[in-house]
């Protein structure tokens, strides 16, 4: 994965070492810059920058989770012909899959195939190449890598119809989810920008649009889920404002969890994404054993585990795992900060929720000190 861009690192060296020094009210403003980054993602959210995620991470030993050989000769003709759409196409969409299943050194060649495909067909009239390709490019923002933020700005804009009047969200779900990451990155960019009052209040106006989306749609429960993960980000990073965030987030995640059937199908297709209800259902847990509320989080420890629908995948099995210690250590963890935001985040959280096969890295997950989970 690529790190910061060299124009963000210097700033964000600046803004940590500012931190040390900035009074109360400075501080708060300038934890923005992290917020901001959280929103760019749903459950490819992180904190603060890790390192670069690797594919032995996910996939160690000399096992291959998909055929290597496959995607070089797909990459071969996708190249002999770049103005080809489909084998641009093809190329793309079998890289996104390796790189979701684990083999996340693939991202750039499908970034590089799905942009292509994008300036083919930039109305999306034969593949959803935008759509895909922004939502990839949550795997960068999700982790501070900000080389291609104008590009996912650019990419939003272009899903967004034009038939919203100026100033208010779109009625549509789908469109209202593009709005909210649209105003996700902006933030992000006022903030690279270092125009991080900005960033505030555009991440203020952005949680104020997630509250009246709720209130009018009770029935939204995709834009209830994109409002959970983005709160409870909200509650691991800024530093006031905390438990209003963290119980805003749970109501948010109670609703999806409870209505699940209710979710878009795309949004709960195991197919696509075999362990995104087990990767919510932690979200809700966590957060709730966060809270101190440990009764409620044990209960929903327990219906994560109790889930019979799931298919029988490697991230499952260590996200059970890890509801199961945590129902064996409710005290200990109670009330703990440091479940949030929750894991699994940033790159980490893309593979969780699609991969079947792969080994979820918890160098970033908060256990007692020697617990190993097996």
């Amino acid at each position: 994965m690529s790190a910061p861009s060299g124009a963000s690192l210097p700033r964000m060296r600046r803004f940590h070492a500012a931190l040390s020094t900035a009074s109360a009210p400075t501080v708060i403003i300038a934890w923005v810059a992290i917020v901001t980054l959280a929103v760019v993602s749903s459950a490819c959210v992180a904190l603060h920058p890790p390192p670069p995620r690797t594919a032995d991470q996910f996939v160690p030993g000399e096992r291959a989770l998909v055929d290597l050989d496959r995607l070089a000769q797909l990459r071969a003709r996708a190249d002999a012909q770049p103005d080809a759409l489909e084998l641009q196409w093809r190329a793309a969409t079998a890289h996104v899959q390796a790189t979701l299943r684990g083999h996340v050194d693939q991202r750039d060649h499908a970034e590089r195939y799905l942009e292509r495909a994008w300036h083919i067909d930039p109305e999306g009239d034969e593949v959803p190449a935008a759509r895909v390709l922004a939502r990839l490019l949550n795997m960068r923002s999700s982790v501070m890598d900000l080389d291609k933020l104008d590009l996912q700005i650019e990419l939003y804009r272009s899903l967004l119809h034009d038939d919203t009047p100026a100033g208010q969200n779109p009625t549509d779900a789908q469109q209202f989810q593009f709005a909210s990451f649209i105003a996700a990155t902006e933030a992000l960019a006022s903030y690279d920008q270092g125009r991080t009052l900005a960033a505030l209040r555009q991440l203020n106006a952005l949680e104020r649009a997630m509250q009246r989306r709720a209130s009018a749609h009770p029935d939204d429960i995709d834009s209830s889920a994109m409002a959970g993960n983005f709160e409870l980000t909200f509650a691991g990073v800024i530093p006031v404002g905390v438990d209003k965030r963290l119980r805003r987030g749970i109501d948010y995640l109670e609703v999806q969890q409870d209505h699940w059937q209710h979710l878009s199908p795309h949004a709960r297709d195991t197919a696509r994404a075999p362990n995104v209800r087990s990767v919510f259902a932690l979200f809700l847990a966590e957060a709730l054993l966060a809270r101190a509320e440990v009764e409620a989080a044990a209960d929903r420890y327990a219906q994560l585990i109790a889930l019979d629908d799931q298919p029988d995948t490697a991230p499952r099995a260590q996200i059970v795992a890890l509801a199961r210690h945590r129902l064996a250590n409710l005290d200990a963890y109670a009330g703990a900060r440091e479940l949030l935001p929750p894991w699994p985040s940033g790159v980490t959280g893309c593979v969780a929720c699609h991969s079947r096969e792969a080994e979820l890295p918890t160098d970033d997950l908060h256990l007692l000190p020697g617990v190993v989970l097996r």
